[in-house]
């Protein structure tokens, strides 16, 4: 994405990396009593707006869905000013003709900074509930799967500073309205009949919270039939100890592919092996299937050497782009162990100039990276169910597949 772009940064650069590019949000600093004040104007704050997510009848056989085939998809990130009028429906089309079967829809939670405990939702940025039903009503009506998302994003990051880096004054709380904010989409996504549900993404300094993550797990079991998964960092997907209590294991995929070489295709395909291979290996241990919810690379000729910093280069690269999608599906496309491909991501705006001599962005549409997608999204073989051992969850045993199939 380019500079201009309100896009969120993905986080993608890895625990190692001191300089974060989370973007400073316009709008001015708002403490918990704020959020409060303003929810006439459309903000909402878990602990004041309402507590918990809506009652509604929990969910009953929680081993009711089973994953057949990838889901092969694009995210769309849902956060934008006049959100009821912004033409999400198109953008759905849009992916939908590309030869995805899914679409990954990606809507912010938002916080102060860091250390602030608060989590609230902007509706002057975020679609409504009713909203989000219709979206997803639509991309099902054009054949789509759908996968929901919820992040986590900092208004206003001090130096540094990135959701994977949050050090709330008060944890406790953070749980507590974190765990609303999750609940209150689970809901939603629950009564939509939606496929998958992420319950975080790359909140890397949560991840020793096992205890906590595993009673967020079991809450939202109770409410969520459907498959789980979280996203996890492409350099910590080791970390989180809670894999066993979800369906799929979600990491994403921003490797340092070519060490500053040239991202010739042969380099890109040598580069994926051993990655590979450690990779599986390590999933062997687990057991359950692989989900890529992040699989971007910024058109740029400094992609496949820093692909979470959309900021690093101003010289458009559309071929090492293609590069990178084109050897990242060559060794990934047939894994039988992975569940399935998220695309970063699809466009946010009508009118931004996407073509690739101008954009340098994540954004495949009207890039020759696109066409490598579409080919491998259209391969056959996608309908082959992904193996998985259950989850430790309160699914009944007897309703779980014979052959330990994800759910």
């Amino acid at each position: 994405m380019t500079k201009s772009d309100s896009d969120f940064p993905a986080e993608r650069c890895g625990s190692t990396c001191d300089k974060r590019m989370d973007d400073s949000m316009e709008e001015g600093k708002w403490t918990i009593l704020a959020v409060f004040l303003l929810a006439g104007l459309g903000v909402i704050g878990f602990r004041y707006i309402g507590g918990a997510a809506p009652q509604t009848t929990p969910a009953g056989n929680m081993s009711s869905r089973t994953l057949v085939g990838q889901f092969r998809g694009i995210a769309l990130q849902m956060h934008n000013p006049g959100d009821e009028n912004h033409p999400y429906e198109q953008f759905i089309d849009e992916i939908a003709a590309t030869g995805a079967n899914t679409v990954c829809l990606v809507i912010p939670g938002y916080q102060e900074n860091g250390s602030a405990a608060s989590i609230f939702i902007d509706q002057r940025k975020v679609p409504t509930r009713d909203r989000i039903r219709k979206i997803i009503r639509h991309a099902k009506s054009k054949g789509l799967r759908v996968i929901f998302m919820p992040i986590v994003l900092l208004m206003n990051p001090k130096d540094g500073e990135w959701r994977g880096k949050i050090k709330p004054d008060d944890w406790d709380e953070w749980w507590s309205q974190y765990t609303s904010f999750i609940l209150r989409y689970a809901y939603l996504c629950n009564e939509e009949k939606v496929e998958a549900f992420q319950i975080g993404s790359e909140l890397l300094s949560t991840e020793t919270h096992t205890a906590r993550w595993r009673t967020l797990i079991k809450k939202v079991r109770k409410v969520f039939d459907g498959l789980l998964s979280y996203s996890s960092n492409w350099d910590h997907y080791r970390k989180p100890e809670f894999w066993g209590d979800l369906d799929m294991i979600g990491m994403t995929a921003y490797y340092n592919l070519t060490d500053g070489d040239k991202p010739t295709l042969d380099r890109l395909k040598k580069a994926w092996k051993p990655l590979k291979k450690e990779i599986l290996n390590w999933q062997a241990t687990i057991g359950k299937p692989i989900l890529f919810t992040e699989l971007g690379w910024p058109n740029q000729d400094t992609c496949a050497e820093y692909p979470w910093n959309y900021y690093q280069s101003e010289r458009p690269d559309p071929q090492a782009q293609a590069n990178c999608f084109e050897a990242f599906f060559d060794a990934w496309i047939k894994e039988p162990k992975v569940a399935g491909f998220m695309v970063w991501e699809w466009r946010k705006s009508l009118g931004q100039d996407h073509s690739e001599k101008v954009d340098l962005s994540y954004v495949p549409y009207k890039k020759r990276a696109m066409n490598v997608i579409s080919r491998y999204y259209r391969m056959p073989g996608g309908g082959k169910t992904a193996t998985t051992k259950p989850a430790a969850s309160t699914r009944p045993a007897a309703t779980q597949p014979a052959d330990g199939s994800a759910r």
